[in-house]
C-alpha cells in the first residue's frame, strides 16, 4: 500500500473534498491486488447525505471496492450504524450497496450470531415492500441466504422477524406475494424453515385466495402450491393441511371455457403425478376431482386444458397405482373416445400427445390386474374407428416424434389379441410396417423396429398373420432397425 496515496485521500476527506477523495479510491482499488486501510469506508458514507446522483453512483463504487476486501464481519462490526441508515437512504443504489454488503457476511454461518445480536436484518425484510423492484431482488437474496444456515432461519422466523414479515405482508397483495416467494424459497432450502412458516400460519390463506374473485390472486395461490410441491417435506404437509382436497373441491364449480385458472390446477395435478414417491391411487382417492375433472375436460375448447388433461391421462396410466385407480372409473372410458379422436383428426399440435396417452393406456403392467383385458378391449371399443388406421399411415409421417408416438402406441395395442386384430384387419399393414424409406430418424428405427418385432413374437401372430407375412416380418427383425435398402416408397393410406 503507498501511503502517500492513502495520506492524499485522508486529507482530500478532512478537507471535505469528499468527491476528489472518491475518485482516489477508484483509482487506487482498480489496481490489481489493491487494498485501503478499513478507516476509509466509514469516513465516506456520511458523504452519502444529501448527495446528487452522480456523486451518489461514484462513491457506492468507490464503497463497494472498498468493502470487497474486507471481511462481512468487519464489515457489520464497523458500519453498523452507516448500513441501518444505508437501508433508509432515499437512493435506492444505496440500498442496493448496503444489501450486498449484508448478503455477503450472511453467507458466513460465524457471522449470524453477530447478525442476529445488531438486530440489523429488520431492515432488511422492510426493504421487501420497496417500490424499487432492483432493491426488492437484493433484499431476497439477502433472506435466502440467510436461510441457509440454520441459525439464519431462526433469525427470519424468530418473533420479531415474524411481526415484520406480517407487518409487510398487510401492505398489498403484491407485496404479500414478495413474502411469499422468501417464505417458500427458505423452505425450498430448509425443512426447518417449513415448520417454523407453519407453525406461524403462513398458509392459512392460500384456499382463501383461490376462492377469491381476483384470478391473478389465484393464479399466484396456485403456483405458490405448485412451487412447494417440489419439496417432499412441504407436500406432505399440504396434504396434511387439506390444501389439496380444498383445491380439488372448488374445481368442481368450474366452467372449462371461462375459467383461466382451470389450466393451472390440471397442470398441478400433472406435476403431482410426476413425483418420485407419492401414492398415485391414494392422491385421486383423497381428491378424486382432479382425476375426473381431468377426463371431463378433454373436449373444452380451450387447448391448454386440452394438452393438461391428456398429459393426467399419460401420467395416470403411466403409473400402476393410476391405472389401478381408473380402472373401473366411467368418466375414464368416456374420455378413451376423445382421446383417439384427437390423435385422428386434432391438431399437429396434440397428435403426439394424444398417441403417447393411448400408448400408455393400452401397456401392459408388469403386476398382474382382474379384468384388465376385458377393460382394454372395451376401451378399444370406444376409439375412433380410424384409429388404427391412422397410426399405421403416421409411421411414414414426416414427423420423427408423429413416427416414435405412432410405432409406441401400436406395440403396445398389438400386445392385446384384439389390438393385432384390428391392426391386420387394415389392408396393406404390413407393408407400412416394413417400409423403411420415410423412416430415417435413428430413435425412430428403433421404435418401428420395437413394433415388428412385437407382432412378429406375438403369442397369437400364428393364428392372425399369414406365414409368407411372418416371413417378411421375421426378414424385417433379422435386418435390424437401421439397415437401408433401394426399396421404392409406397402409397400412402386414404384416410
Amino acid at each position: 500500500m503507498n501511503i502517500e496515496v492513502v495520506e492524499v485521500i485522508q486529507r482530500n476527506i478532512n478537507n471535505g473534498q469528499y468527491g476528489d477523495a472518491v475518485d482516489n479510491v477508484n483509482i487506487v482499488m482498480a489496481q490489481p491486488g489493491a487494498r485501503l486501510p478499513d478507516t476509509i469506508a466509514p469516513q465516506l458514507f456520511p458523504s452519502l447525505l444529501n448527495a446528487d446522483e452522480g456523486y451518489t453512483k461514484k462513491c457506492c463504487s468507490a464503497l463497494e471496492k472498498l468493502l470487497s476486501v474486507t471481511s462481512g464481519e468487519t464489515v457489520i462490526r464497523q458500519l453498523e450504524v452507516e448500513l441501518k441508515q444505508g437501508f433508509e437512504h432515499p437512493s435506492p443504489i444505496v440500498r442496493i450497496l448496503c444489501l450486498r454488503q449484508l448478503n455477503r457476511a450472511c453467507q458466513d454461518r460465524r457471522n449470524l450470531k453477530l447478525i442476529g445480536e445488531v438486530g440489523i436484518m429488520k431492515y432488511a425484510i422492510l426493504l421487501l415492500g420497496d417500490e424499487d423492484l432492483a432493491v426488492v431482488k437484493e433484499c431476497h437474496k439477502v433472506l435466502i441466504t440467510l436461510a441457509t444456515f440454520d441459525e439464519g432461519v431462526l433469525i427470519l422466523y424468530s418473533d420479531q422477524g415474524v411481526k415484520l414479515l406480517r407487518e409487510v405482508m398487510a401492505t398489498n397483495d403484491t407485496i404479500r406475494y414478495r413474502v411469499f416467494d422468501v417464505i417458500i424459497d427458505s423452505i425450498l432450502t430448509t425443512d426447518q424453515a417449513l415448520e417454523f412458516a407453519v407453525t406461524v400460519g403462513f398458509f392459512s390463506n392460500i384456499l382463501e385466495d383461490l376462492e377469491s374473485s381476483d384470478v391473478l390472486l389465484q393464479l399466484t395461490a396456485l403456483e405458490n402450491v405448485s412451487r412447494l410441491s417440489d419439496s417432499q417435506v412441504a407436500f406432505a404437509n399440504l396434504r396434511n393441511l387439506g390444501i389439496f382436497k380444498g383445491i380439488a373441491h372448488w374445481l368442481v364449480g368450474q366452467s372449462p371455457n371461462s375459467s383461466y385458472t382451470v389450466p393451472s390446477v390440471i397442470k398441478l395435478f400433472a406435476k403431482l403425478l410426476q413425483k418420485h414417491n407419492i401414492n398415485v391411487k391414494q392422491l385421486c382417492t383423497d381428491c378424486p376431482e382432479f382425476t375426473s375433472t381431468a377426463c371431463r375436460m378433454i373436449d373444452c375448447t380451450d387447448i391448454s386444458i386440452k394438452f393438461a388433461c391428456v398429459d393426467v391421462i399419460t401420467l395416470l396410466n403411466a403409473r400402476l397405482d393410476g391405472k389401478e385407480f381408473i380402472l373401473d372409473k366411467n368418466y375414464f372410458l368416456s374420455s378413451i373416445t376423445s382421446i383417439s379422436e384427437l390423435a385422428v383428426r386434432g391438431t399437429d399440435d396434440i397428435k403426439d400427445r394424444a398417441l403417447v396417452a393411448l400408448a400408455h393406456i393400452f401397456s401392459t403392467p408388469d403386476v398382474y390386474l382382474p379384468n384388465y383385458e376385458t377393460r382394454c378391449e372395451i376401451w378399444f371399443t370406444k376409439c375412433s374407428e380410424d384409429l388404427t388406421k391412422t397410426a399405421l399411415t403416421l409411421l411414414s409421417h414426416p414427423s420423427p416424434g408423429r413416427q416414435c408416438a405412432s410405432s409406441s402406441f401400436l406395440s403396445n395395442l398389438v400386445l392385446h389379441k384384439f389390438g393385432l386384430q384390428a391392426m391386420v384387419a387394415v389392408p396393406g399393414w404390413y407393408e407400412r410396417l416394413i417400409e423403411r424409406k420415410y423412416c430415417v430418424d435413428r430413435e425412430a428405427q428403433i421404435q418401428k423396429h420395437s413394433l415388428v418385432v412385437t407382432v412378429r413374437r406375438s403369442p397369437v401372430a400364428q393364428e392372425l398373420i399369414d406365414q409368407d407375412v411372418l416371413n417378411k416380418l421375421t426378414k424385417f427383425s433379422n435386418e435390424g432397425a437401421h439397415y437401408r435398402d433401394n426399396q421404392p416408397a409406397i402409397a400412402t393410406l386414404q384416410l
